[in-house]
């Protein structure tokens, strides 16, 4: 490779630019997408489709201009018609003369090529960026002469589904389109023309092995490039991704790949991002894991700019709240009522009609990967979204770890993990302790039981935030005390590591009036045993006043838990309380 690095040096080569006049915007500019950038952005109907109109349009490669501000004077490459000539052999120097002999030369070609497409170490080969670099500075110096000579190896390439000719040929494409930035109008539809097949060839073949190099193929191709030069690939990428007609791993291919293309265009491609949602949204009851996972992956990247920032506007693209709102309604089957949810959906695309309670499932299970693929690469957090689906949640997700649960519950549980640990502004605490405490109301000990568990993690990972605000914490501090008078056993001993837990990080602060009602929920009386029913078979204890009692046993167990290394002033008094119960009643006596 120590030739290719000499052959790309060789090939550096300076474009003529020109300084863009008339982009001016007031002075109070304010980022995100507005009418003076709209120009910069892909509208399918106002494509170049000319050689004129390829020399009119004002391409910006660079992804980063124009959203916030633009620079003082705006660099642009100069229309074709300015740009250097394309090289020919009379005027090429020695070097350049060197390099052209060789790359023309058929038989070089192919022995090159037989190279390339080596395997070199099974198993751990990947796209190797200095050889699109080496084709990228071939294409961009020498325009479109060494095609003729290539195109035969990469038809035979892209038929192949060997893992090595498939990687050899998406590098070539790929530094293919990123060297031909500057070709004519005539010259860039021709290459098109001839990759569209070709590449609908490869993506067929894609395999296991091969599929992380299209996908960086064609995000390479499309990195710092105006989405206006690289409609022919966007479009054909946009073509039935989920056709199905490689099955379910072809189909979870293709969307990776359309994905690598879209996110290196970012905020420039709104009516595409659009109308892919507006593809997928059918198909989010799709029932093959592999395809439920990219498209909860693709959404990310969908709503990856619905972002409320101060002073920007809000994107073009599509919007998480209205997609969630539609969500939701088909959601509802789950949503009402308290029957337990099941992962009954067979693994296959059923022909016939399925109820709604079926397709909700399907659904549910789609959307789940996309709040776990959110959580890890959104700029934010959409909390008062996200609240409109935790009710659900709490309702599925179990309380014990046990693999042995399915996917709709391992996801579900997952998701409530990742999102109590979501960032919240001043404004979202209140929102999401109103759900909490709605949500503590169940009749699902279950979901009662996971509320402390989330909101032992969203305390903990937005602490600072929840001290500000004194109203926030006397809320959890009742939410907590609540809970610990909760019917379920193992509610009331969660409750109790949760206030242990909010004590130990003072958060809560153990006073007078903590120690009073714990005290006086301790001495809550119990009938003596020779007056109950000895002839009964259950016990005859009220279970309101044993849940009291108990209650206070484990609020002065918590709060001694809570000073591991110390002993602070009200410590012996809570000492000398508990002693007083140690032969209660089970389950007291272990409290």
């Amino acid at each position: 490779m120590h030739s290719a690095r000499q052959i790309l040096c060789l090939c550096t080569l300076m474009r003529e630019i020109y300084v863009l006049g008339g982009v001016v915007e007031r002075e109070d500019l304010v980022a995100g997408d507005r009418p003076g950038n709209s120009w910069l952005q892909y509208h399918a109907d106002s494509l170049p489709h000319t050689q004129q109109d390829w020399d009119i349009f004002r391409f910006v490669e660079k992804t980063h201009w124009g959203y916030y501000c633009w620079p003082k004077k705006l660099m642009l490459y100069a229309p074709y018609e300015e740009q250097p000539k394309d090289l020919i052999p009379e005027e090429m120097n020695e070097s350049e003369k060197i390099i052209h002999d060789h790359f023309s030369d058929p038989k070089f070609i192919n022995q090159l090529i037989e190279f390339l497409s080596l395997e070199d170490r099974k198993g751990k080969d990947k796209f190797n960026p200095r050889r699109f670099c080496l084709f990228k500075g071939l294409f961009r110096n020498y325009s479109d002469a060494f095609l003729p000579v290539l195109k035969p190896h990469m038809d035979r390439l892209a038929g192949d589904s060997h893992e090595s000719t498939q990687r050899c040929v998406a590098e070539i494409i790929a530094g293919l389109v990123r060297g031909s930035k500057h070709w004519s109008f005539k010259q860039v539809e021709a290459l098109w023309a001839f990759l569209i097949p070709l590449m609908r060839t490869a993506l067929s073949n894609i395999t296991v092995e091969t599929y992380t190099d299209w996908g960086t193929c064609v995000a390479t191709a499309c990195e710092s490039r105006d989405p206006r030069k690289l409609s022919w690939l966007l479009e054909m990428l946009m073509e039935c991704p989920l056709s199905g007609e490689g099955g379910s791993f072809v189909d979870a291919c293709h969307l990776y790949v359309l994905q690598g293309g879209l996110a290196q265009q970012e905020w420039r491609v709104p009516e595409l991002l659009h109308r892919l949602l507006i593809y997928l949204e059918p198909k989010l009851t799709q029932v093959y894991k592999n395809v439920r996972e990219r498209i909860g992956s693709v959404l990310t990247y969908i709503f990856m700019l619905d972002v409320t920032l101060p002073n920007t506007l809000p994107t073009k693209s599509p919007h998480i709240a209205e997609f969630t709102e539609r969500i939701v309604s088909c959601l509802k089957p789950l949503l009402e009522g308290e029957e337990e949810i099941q992962n009954h959906v067979v693994e296959e695309n059923g022909v016939g009609e399925q109820d709604e309670r079926t397709q909700a499932i399907k659904l549910l299970k789609t959307v789940l990967k996309w709040l776990m693929a959110s959580a890890g690469r959104s700029f934010t957090t959409p909390v008062v979204q996200q609240l409109q689906l935790l009710p659900l949640l709490f309702k599925i997700a179990p309380v014990e770890n046990d693999d042995s649960y399915d996917e709709l519950k391992r996801d579900a549980k997952t998701c409530l993990s990742l999102m109590s640990q979501g960032l919240l502004y001043p404004e979202q605490i209140p929102l999401v302790l109103k759900v909490l405490n709605e949500i503590a109301g169940s009749s699902s000990w279950h979901a009662r039981f996971s509320v402390l568990t989330y909101l032992q993690i969203m305390v903990f990972y937005n602490l600072f935030t929840m001290l500000s605000n004194e109203q926030a914490v006397q809320d959890v501090r009742a939410l907590v005390i609540r809970l610990l008078e909760d019917e379920q056993l193992e509610v009331r001993e969660m409750a109790a590591t949760t206030l242990s837990g909010f004590l130990q990080c003072n958060f809560l602060t153990m006073d007078v009036s903590m120690q009073t009602h714990f005290e006086a929920l301790c001495k809550t009386r119990l009938p003596k045993k020779r007056k109950r029913d000895l002839g009964s078979v259950v016990d005859t204890i009220p279970s309101v006043d044993l849940v009291r009692r108990h209650a206070g046993v484990l609020g002065l167990s918590a709060c001694i838990l809570s000073s591991p290394y110390d002993v602070p002033t009200w410590m012996p008094q809570l000492l000398m309380d508990l002693s007083a119960h140690l032969n209660d009643t089970q389950p007291i006596e272990v409290g």
